[in-house]
């Protein structure tokens, strides 16, 4: 694994299934990445019956396509989508700017304190890159997604020296973290109506990040958990300990990893 280079790289251009056209560090991922999110039943909990005005931090913007789907389903909701990996921040402004021109990208992690952090950026899976690298797990949950849409264990197992050779490529560079309470405070935000997560075993620290006087004006939270140590039982814990009644499930293409969804919302 290389360390301490810049995290850059040429972006591509990637044609949505409606005919949008779009950039990223990889146009392959992108379009896979556009289906899934438009499915996400999840995600797509999560904005049911936001109107105009309303705040969305997204938390692990990656190069945008939430935000995109979002400003679709809800025109004139107000989202502000961090990044903290310079080429997915990169695609991020310019999708933004081009289909999301009132969203705010935020080139910084997000975590539980201010500061700096060590960030691994994998070229050849972008929307994989993390603060806490654990290839093993990745080769795992790549395994197990390949499982899941058919193709069988022995061409898996052919290639697992190519999925290993892609996070095992990881290239870490030093990024800004901010913390919700300082995105909120920093950008006028009164009330979240939703704060969307999906930043690769990070999860925990974000939710740690949102200060107290903040979350009773939190509405709605929507985050993938890596449950690893228990983790999906805390974070449940720790969001109805807030309030929230919270409810968690699996993705049919996660199926046999550990990453779950959880949807907690304000009665």
């Amino acid at each position: 694994m290389s360390e301490q280079q810049p995290i850059a790289g040429e972006l591509e251009t990637a044609k949505l299934a409606d005919g949008r056209e779009i950039v990223a560090p990889s146009a392959e991922q992108a379009v896979m990445l556009w289906h899934a999110v438009k499915g996400d039943e999840y995600y797509l909990e999560g904005i049911h019956g936001l109107s105009k005005g309303d705040v969305v931090l997204d938390v692990g913007g990656n190069i945008g396509l939430t935000a995109m789907v979002y400003a679709d389903l809800v025109p004139g909701i107000r989202i502000i989508s961090a990044e903290p990996a310079p080429s997915c921040f990169a695609a991020l402004r310019r999708n933004l700017e081009r289909y999301v021109p009132d969203a705010v990208a935020v080139n910084a992690a997000v975590g539980k304190a201010p500061g700096v952090m060590e960030l691994t950026y994998y070229p050849e899976s972008p929307a994989n890159s993390t603060l806490y690298a654990d290839v093993e797990d990745n080769i795992n949950i790549s395994k197990a997604y390949m499982r899941t849409t058919g193709m069988r264990e022995e061409f898996i197992e052919l290639h697992h020296d190519s999925i290993a050779a892609t996070f095992e490529k990881g290239v870490v560079s030093t990024v800004d973290v901010v913390t919700v309470g300082e995105l909120a405070e920093r950008h006028g935000v009164d009330e979240v109506a939703l704060l969307k997560i999906d930043v690769e075993r990070a999860e925990l620290d974000v939710l740690e990040g949102v200060p107290e006087q903040l979350w009773p004006r939190v509405r709605r939270v929507v985050t993938e958990v890596h449950d690893v140590e228990g983790r999906l039982a805390y974070v449940r814990t720790l969001l109805q300990d807030k309030g929230f009644t919270v409810k968690d499930g699996q993705e049919d293409l996660m199926a046999g990893t550990n990453v779950h969804m959880l949807i907690a919302t304000r009665d």
